[in-house]
C-alpha cells in the first residue's frame, strides 16, 4: 500500500508539472497575441460624435418630434 501511495503522489506531481507548463505556454501565447494585435491595429476607429442632446435614444431630435410631442398633444387634447 505504501508503494501504491507513492505512485499516486508521483503521478500527481507529474500531472501538476504538466499543468504548470501548459499554463505557462498559454500565458506566453496570449502575451504574443496581444503584442501582435496591438501592432496590427495602431489606430483605433474614432468614436461617433454625440449630438449634444440627452444621452441614449433621446439624443436624436427625431425622437423628440416623433415620440414626445405627440404624447404631449394627446395628454393636452
Amino acid at each position: 500500500m505504501n508503494s501504491n501511495f507513492m505512485n499516486i503522489v508521483a503521478k500527481a506531481a507529474e500531472n501538476k508539472s504538466l499543468f504548470d507548463s501548459s499554463v505557462e505556454n498559454i500565458k506566453v501565447a496570449l502575451d504574443d497575441s496581444i503584442k501582435v494585435s496591438t501592432h496590427a491595429v495602431p489606430h483605433m476607429a474614432p468614436k461617433s460624435g454625440s449630438t449634444g442632446w440627452l444621452p441614449g435614444a433621446l439624443s436624436y431630435p427625431w425622437a423628440i418630434f416623433c415620440l414626445v410631442i405627440p404624447a404631449v398633444i394627446d395628454v393636452v387634447v
